[in-house]
């Protein structure tokens, strides 16, 4: 279920922010207001890389819940596991450079939300828009997602003063694809070769891969076959076939009957 839930993000990130070569960056049109400036599963301090009033997301799969595909048995691979829901945020936020000062007194500089006010509520209200038109545009997301059932709005949260921030986060509780590693093959598939987000994807995959030749190598020597050579359990658990036992060759019988063609069988 994980898997799932990262190739979701995954193709959120690709959608949003999809990958341009780094020399064409300035020249390059983005799908929405945050151009590249798009952050997965980051809510501290950020770079924005812009000036005043700089529009910006961060999204995140905040939560997972589901019920058992078979209510009396439980889960289980067999059973395609749980129905499950993941809650995505999307949190369009303006920041602004903005000076803060540590409980010993220092000072630094970080990426923070402006307060609210008729711009910024109208810039948000875009923002949001164009991401939500983005993602059901995009062919990788709904590949690997089957189903979007329920919307939750936060819209404008206070600061330590009670004034409102420039900060819309919407949720959506998304179905993802049920198989994790097919929606992580559906994103390595589709994204190009340089693509930092499908090296992540590739990754996962890989590491997962590891993990069932290990898996696999392991039955064989429950099964009978742990008197192997090292070099031979070493093979399968990277993947390699299993050894196919030879035929065996036919007996050769330790008695000859020499027969004389003149005199006949009995």
């Amino acid at each position: 279920m994980s898997l799932a839930v990262m190739a979701l993000r995954l193709a959120v990130s690709a959608a949003l922010a999809p990958y341009v070569a780094p020399e064409d960056i300035e020249a390059a049109t983005w799908p929405t207001l945050a151009r590249d400036r798009v952050f997965d599963s980051r809510f501290d301090l950020l770079d924005g890389r812009g000036g005043e009033r700089t529009p910006l997301i961060v999204f995140a799969a905040e939560a997972v819940e589901g019920n058992a595909f078979s209510a009396q048995d439980g889960a289980s691979d067999a059973r395609r596991g749980f129905d499950n829901s993941v809650r995505l945020v999307l949190s369009a936020q303006v920041t602004s450079r903005q000076t803060f000062e540590t409980e010993g007194g220092d000072e630094f500089d970080a990426e923070a939300a402006d307060l609210l006010d008729q711009e910024l509520a109208d810039m948000l209200a875009i923002l949001q828009e164009q991401a939500w038109a983005t993602l059901q545009a995009d062919p990788l997301f709904r590949k690997v997602s089957k189903r979007i059932t329920k919307l939750d709005a936060e819209p404008y949260p206070a600061s330590e003063t009670g004034e409102k921030l420039a900060v819309l986060a919407n949720s959506y509780f998304v179905e993802p694809l049920g198989d994790g590693e097919k929606a992580l093959a559906i994103m390595r598939d589709g994204l190009p070769s340089a693509s930092p987000v499908r090296a992540r994807a590739v990754l996962a995959l890989e590491r997962m891969q590891a993990t069932r030749a290990r898996l696999s190598a392991n039955v064989l020597i429950r099964s009978g076959l742990a008197g192997q050579t090292d070099f031979a359990v070493t093979s399968i658990a990277q993947g390699a076939a299993a050894p196919v036992p030879a035929t065996p060759a036919p007996s050769t019988p330790d008695f000859t009957v020499t027969l004389d063609p003149e005199d006949p069988l009995p």
